[in-house]
This record gives structure tokens, sequence and C-alpha cells, in this order.
């Protein structure tokens, strides 16, 4: 295929990388797979060390704005400005949005200002995991109405879960919705996987060679839990270590809660991790936990699956569609510390149902959630919208 023929693809996502979240790396990761396409990303810059123009292999990133948090307000104008021009230069075949967001409604505007029968397919991609009531009213109501708005409006939905595919019906969407989830990458699976020794990090971070870890790898907001996991931590055994790997705006009061139950001694927030190193972090960890209140899908849980380490979870959102309790992980109620306290105690102490969860987990994984299949059935979605 040369150059010309090859299919031009215009992403619109609120933000890409080196940002790092669910969705900005679900992009990374199908855009690299398919070297036959050439993707344009129209995104957000919020940080002016980041630059305005990139160009990575077959990937053009165009970031919208000043470098600031506010930049995602600045996209429905000016991003579509600058895609008013990308589009008479390189004829994209499609759009892709990702989630309904600020970015996503420019290629909505572009369409609406295009006659007709100069419309360009739009593929819509639901990653969100943000509550039920988050997506119905926050915003005063905006994020429901952008739902509803872009929903009919679409040419192909996909979504990263079952879950996400009924809100969309929920939302009025009568057509198909495909799910195509997150994944994991190879090197998690590997075929020489070997759970490496566990020392070095462990005594970087302070916690005694024999200690049982537990990691959580997660933004540090209010669906995620983590509260509800200290609160579950302190009923633990005191030999046992809690790793958090991430930030966000409830640090501080996070670790405010650790020091007020009397276990920051043993809590150690590690704050964000480069992709790359997350591996050594999920080998080194005897269980994963995070007890979420609400969940699209959630690539931590599924890369601990890959890594060989037991999952405690709650049954939330997109979760469902992968941990089954006692085969590929241990289901725990949300909002409730002694229900989880109980599930990871059940890790640590069962022997053969842990080995059991690893091995099935990672067989899960192997067969429905790697990035290198879901970058085939990514390409086929949006091959099948070009025509």
């Amino acid at each position: 295929m040369n150059h010309e023929q090859t299919p031009r693809v215009l992403v619109f996502s609120t933000a890409y990388l080196p940002l790092l979240g669910g969705a900005e790396l679900a992009i990374a990761h199908i855009v690299k797979r398919i070297p036959n396409m050439r993707f344009l990303i129209v995104t957000g810059r919020f940080s002016r060390k980041n630059l305005r123009y990139e160009k990575v292999e077959n990937v053009e990133i165009y970031r919208i704005g000043i470098g600031s948090k506010f930049d995602k307000f600045l996209l429905p104008l000016w991003g579509t400005v600058l895609t008013f021009f990308l589009v008479r230069k390189y004829k994209p075949a499609v759009f892709w949005c990702v989630m309904a967001t600020f970015a996503s409604g420019i290629a909505y505007i572009i369409n609406i200002i295009r006659p007709a029968r100069a419309r360009i397919p739009i593929v819509l991609t639901l990653q969100e995991g943000d509550s039920e009531k988050h997506i119905g009213r926050g915003r005063m109501g905006l994020i429901g109405l952008s739902w509803r708005l872009a929903l009919p409006r679409t040419s192909a939905l996909t979504a990263i879960s079952k879950y996400l595919c009924e809100r969309a019906r929920y939302y009025g969407y009568t057509g198909r919705c495909e799910v195509v989830p997150n994944g994991v990458d190879e090197a998690y699976v590997s075929a020489s996987f070997k759970r490496p020794p566990k020392e070095t990090l462990k005594e970087d971070l302070g916690i005694p060679a024999d200690a049982p870890v537990i990691l959580s790898v997660s933004r540090l907001v209010e669906k995620n839990g983590i509260d509800d996991l200290l609160r579950a931590f302190a009923l633990l055994a005191g030999n046992t270590h809690l790793v958090l790997v991430g930030d966000g705006p409830d640090r501080k009061k996070l670790v405010r809660l650790a020091h007020e139950l009397g276990i920051d001694i043993r809590v150690h927030f590690c704050g964000s991790v480069n992709h790359d190193g997350l591996l050594r972090y999920y080998r080194m960890s005897d269980v994963f936990c995070r007890p979420s209140r609400s969940e699209g899908l959630g690539i931590a849980f599924l890369e601990a699956m890959g890594a060989g380490v037991p999952v405690v979870a709650t049954a939330v959102g997109g979760i469902r569609d992968f941990l089954i309790d006692g085969e590929t992980g241990v289901i725990v109620r949300a909002r409730d510390p002694e229900d989880i306290a109980r599930g990871i105690r059940r890790v640590l102490e069962d022997e053969n149902m842990s080995v059991r969860i690893i091995e099935q987990a990672r067989a899960l994984v192997i067969k429905k959630y790697l990035w290198v299949d879901i970058a085939k059935k990514m390409e086929s979605v949006l091959l099948d919208a070009c025509v």
C-alpha cells in the first residue's frame, strides 16, 4: 500500500501522551499496531513542555491550547478551526472519537458544517469510567447531554466493556455496539514469564523482604475507593505493606487518613510511575486491590492479571467482564472495608486458590486482552466505517 492509498484517520481525544490514562494508553497501543493507517491526533496541550506538533512513525499529534489545565475548554473552538484545515489538506476517511468529550465534539461540529454528502463517518469509542450519576448529571447535565447528542450521529460505536454498551442503549443508541476492550502489553504475559527477585524494589521502598505486599495502581480520586482500601488495610496483619502507585487530587487527604489510622509507616505513596516501569511493581506484589466505586473496564486490573498477581476488586461496571470470584480473582463489596480486608486475607491465606486464580486469570488475558489482538479488532471497525 503506497502513501496515497493509506487510509487517514483523524483521532479526537481530550488528552494524549505523555498524559497517562486508560484512553490515552489505548490510543497509543492501538495506533502503533496498525502501520497500514496514518493517524492524525487532535488533543489538548495541557503543559508548555508538550510540543504543539509531533510526528512519531505513522502518527501526527496536534496539541491545542496554551499549555494549561484549561486547554480542554479551548478544544471545541480552536480544534474545530484546525480540523477544518486538516480535513481539507488530508481528506481523512474516518473520524475516531475517544470518549464523548470536549475533543470529540469537534468531529460532530465539522459534520454539521459540511454538506450531508460530504460528511465523514464517525467512530465513537466509549472509555468512560465515571459513575452513572456523574455521566447523567455531571457538569450540570452536560455530560449526559453530550451522549444523547453524539450517539444518534455516530456511524459506528465501540465500547471497552459490555457495561458501557448498556449505558449507550440507556441514552438512546439503537445501532450495533461492538466491545473492543482495553488490554495488556505482550511483555506482561511473555512466554519467558518469570517473577524476578522482589528484594531490589522492596529494599528501595524500605519494605522487609518477607513482608506481603498489596499493590494498587490508580489515580487518587474518589471513584477508585482508595480510602476504603486504607481502612481495610488497617484491619490486616502488621507485617503487610501497601504500595500505592499513582497520583491525584485526593493524595493529601489519603496521606492524612493513613496517619490517622496509624498505618502510615506501612503505606507507601509512590506517586506516578512511568508505564514502562510498572511491571516491576506488579511482579513485586502478592495481591492487587482497587475497590472501585465505578469503572469502565480498568487496564490496571488486567495488567495485574497478566503479570501473575491475584486481583481483589469490586464487581462494578466493566470489571464484571473479566472478574469471576474464585476463578479469575476475588470479588468484594464496594464501600465495605471489612469485606475488602476479608478478600485480601483470602488470597494471602489460601495458596491453592491463589495459584488457580493466577493461572486462569493469565489465560483469560492471553485469550481476550492482548493489545495485538485488540488493535486488529479496532482496525476492522475503522476500515468498515471507511466504506
